[in-house]
C-alpha cells in the first residue's frame, strides 16, 4: 500500500496562522502521509505519535550507530558551530551515551533544585507585571521573555548583563529547527552558535575555578560511576536548556493568552475556577509551542497499515496528534476539565523532556499572576512565520 503523497504547506501564511484544519484533513486521510518537498513521512495521529516517541525502532540518530552524534540530522561539514552545540544534545543521542549523559544531567537538575527557584520566579513575575500594569505592552518582549530568560539565567548562573545576548542567540539558533531554513537564517544561526559556544566555554572555566551555587557549577562537578561530563557536553546541555526551555515557555504564554481571548474565555480568576495545572496542560495541547520532531527509522515498521522502511525519516506531528478526536473529545474546544491531559508536547520514553518540571513550574507561577487580572488583547497578533516552533511576533495587551 502506497503512502499518500502531499505537499506540506509550511510556508503558506494561512496555514501558519491556523494549521489545524489542514492537519485534521491529512490526519483523517491517513495515519502517514509523504511530503514530497521534504521527503519526510509525516505521522499524523495521537497513538502513532506516542508509539514513535517510545519505540526503540525510531531514533534521533541514524541506524549506523546510536552513540555517534555525527550520524544525527545535523551535519558537521555544513555548520561547524551549530553542530558543536548539538553534538551532545540529549535530543540527538540514543543508547548508552544518552542514558549516561541524561543521568548525570538529571543529578544536577533535580526537582528539589527547581522548586528552590519558586520564590525567585514569584518575585520576577510580580515585578514585571507591577511595572506593566495599566499600560499597553507586548506580552512577549516585555513580560514572557525577560521572565523566562531571568529564570534560566538564575538557574544556570549566567550574569544578568548577558541575558539580552542569551536571548538574541537563542532566537537565532532555534530558526534552524524548522522544516525549511533560509540561507540568511542559517548563517545567522551559525554565528550565534559560535558566540554562544565560546561564551559558555569561558563561563564553565570560571565556575570550575570559582564554584557557585548554580547549575553550571553542578554540571561541572557531578559524577556517577566515575563518569563526569566533558566541557562540550556541558555546553550542549546549557544551550539545550536555554533554547528548548526558554522558547517553549515564552510561546506557551503567548499562544495561551491569545487562545483564551479568541475563545472568549475571561482570564481574571480563571485559576480559581479550574486547577491551574490543568489549564496549562490543556492550553499546551490546544496550541502546542512545538509542532513536530524528526526521527530516523532504525527497523522496518508498520504504522497505520503502511510500511515505514529502515533508514528513512519520519516527522511526528505533535500539534496534529494533540487535536486527534480519537484521543480527545471535541479536540478543537478548550476544556479545562478533561480527563485526558496526556498530550504529546513534552515527548515520551527516553526523550521525555528533561526540563518539563522547570517549564511547568515557570508556567504555573506565571499563570497564577496573569490570571489574577484581565489580560486584554489590543490587536490581532501575527505569527512568526515558522511552523515547527509556533509563536507570535508580538502580543499587544493591557492588564
Amino acid at each position: 500500500m502506497e503512502i499518500p503523497v502531499i505537499q506540506f504547506p509550511n510556508e503558506n501564511k494561512e496555514f501558519i496562522d491556523n494549521p489545524y484544519p489542514f492537519l485534521q484533513k491529512i490526519r483523517e486521510q491517513s495515519a502517514v502521509v509523504l511530503d514530497e518537498i521534504s521527503s519526510l513521512q509525516l505521522i499524523t495521529r495521537f497513538e502513532d505519535v506516542k508509539n514513535v516517541q517510545t519505540s526503540k525502532n525510531f531514533s534521533s540518530s541514524s541506524a549506523e550507530g546510536f552513540e555517534q552524534a555525527s550520524s544525527s540530522m545535523i551535519k558537521k561539514e555544513d555548520f561547524e558551530y551549530f553542530y558543536k552545540t548539538e553534538e551532545f544534545s540529549l535530543l540527538n543521542l540514543e543508547g548508552q551515551l544518552h542514558g549516561d549523559l541524561r543521568n548525570l544531567v538529571a543529578k544536577a537538575f533535580s526537582n528539589r533544585q527547581v522548586q528552590e527557584l519558586r520564590p525567585f520566579m514569584e518575585f520576577k513575575s510580580k515585578e514585571l507585571m507591577n511595572r506593566l500594569r495599566g499600560s499597553e505592552f507586548d506580552l512577549l518582549s516585555d513580560y514572557a521573555q525577560p521572565y523566562s530568560i531571568a529564570v534560566i539565567g538564575k538557574l544556570l548562573g549566567v550574569p544578568e548583563t548577558m541575558y539580552d545576548e542569551f536571548l538574541d542567540w537563542s532566537n537565532k539558533i532555534v530558526k534552524m529547527y524548522d522544516l525549511k531554513v533560509s540561507k540568511d537564517d542559517a548563517e545567522l544561526a551559525e554565528k550565534a552558535a559560535h558566540d554562544f559556544y565560546e561564551f559558555t566555554l569561558d563561563l564553565i572555566n570560571q565556575k570550575i575555578a570559582k564554584p557557585e551555587d548554580d547549575m553550571i557549577t553542578r554540571l561541572a562537578n557531578v559524577t556517577e560511576n566515575d563518569q563526569r561530563l566533558t566541557k562540550n557536553q556541558i555546553i550542549c546541555t546549557v544551550i539545550l536548556l536555554l533554547n528548548a526551555g526558554h522558547e517553549a515557555t515564552v510561546n506557551t504564554i503567548g499562544n495561551s493568552m491569545v487562545a483564551l481571548s479568541r475563545n472568549n474565555i475571561e482570564t481574571k480568576n480563571l485559576h480559581q475556577q479550574h486547577n491551574v495545572k490543568n489549564i496549562i496542560e490543556e492550553l499546551i495541547r490546544y496550541d502546542s509551542p512545538l509542532q513536530f520532531f524528526q526521527r530516523w527509522v532504525l527497523e522496518d515498521s508498520i504504522i497505520g497499515g503502511y510500511e515505514i522502511k529502515k533508514g528513512s525519516k519520519v516527522a511526528i506531528l505533535l500539534g496534529s496528534a494533540n487535536r486527534d478526536k480519537e484521543a480527545f473529545d471535541e479536540p478543537d474546544t478548550i476544556n479545562f476539565e478533561r480527563s485526558n491531559l496526556n498530550h504529546t508536547s513534552f515527548g515520551g520514553g527516553v526523550h521525555f523532556c528533561l526540563g518539563a518540571h522547570l517549564a511547568r513550574l515557570e508556567l504555573e507561577v506565571s499563570f497564577n499572576n496573569l490570571l489574577d487580572t484581565s489580560v486584554n488583547l489590543r490587536e490581532e497578533p501575527q505569527r512568526t512565520g515558522a511552523f515547527g516552533i509556533r509563536g507570535f511576533k508580538k502580543v499587544l495587551v493591557n492588564i
